[in-house]
């Protein structure tokens, strides 16, 4: 076996690691990329939360400068409604941000595949080729 074929070899089996890795770091891209997404769906449940929690506060005191009764039906509907609505949209916003981070999974894995489906397609033809060049198979000069 030549000096070049040595080198064919290992600048076949360099390819092929480098592309593993690069998928490695693909998927661990995605993972991180779908934790962002959790963190972020988190903070705007919360603010959506808090925000609810105001305007709550301020539904009452203007119905207490008001003079409305608090415990009569009909404040108590608003009131039940407006936290109906809230729960509905920290519901659906929950529900988008773990749609988000499984898109952002799913996607950075696919993508890391196909990288290793390359890495291993290169290492193929290359060690095909070499084998060809060296006669290794005896079909080849």
């Amino acid at each position: 076996m030549s000096f070049m074929t040595i080198l064919s070899i290992l600048g076949a089996v360099k390819q092929y690691s480098d592309a593993d890795n690069a998928a490695a770091q693909m998927r661990e891209a995605g993972e991180k990329n779908a934790q962002l997404a959790e963190l972020e769906t988190k903070e705007r449940i919360r603010r959506s939360r808090y925000q609810h929690e105001q305007e709550q506060g301020q539904r009452v005191v203007a119905y207490a400068k008001a003079g409305v009764d608090l415990s009569s039906g009909s404040t108590l509907a608003v009131m039940a409604e407006a936290a109906n609505v809230a729960e509905r949209e920290m519901s659906f916003t929950a529900a988008q941000g773990k749609r988000t981070a499984a898109a952002r999974r799913a996607g950075a894995s696919a993508q890391a595949d196909s990288m290793r489906s390359q890495g291993q397609s290169l290492l193929i033809s290359n060690v095909g080729k070499i084998g060809n060049d060296n006669n290794w198979w005896g079909i080849g000069k």
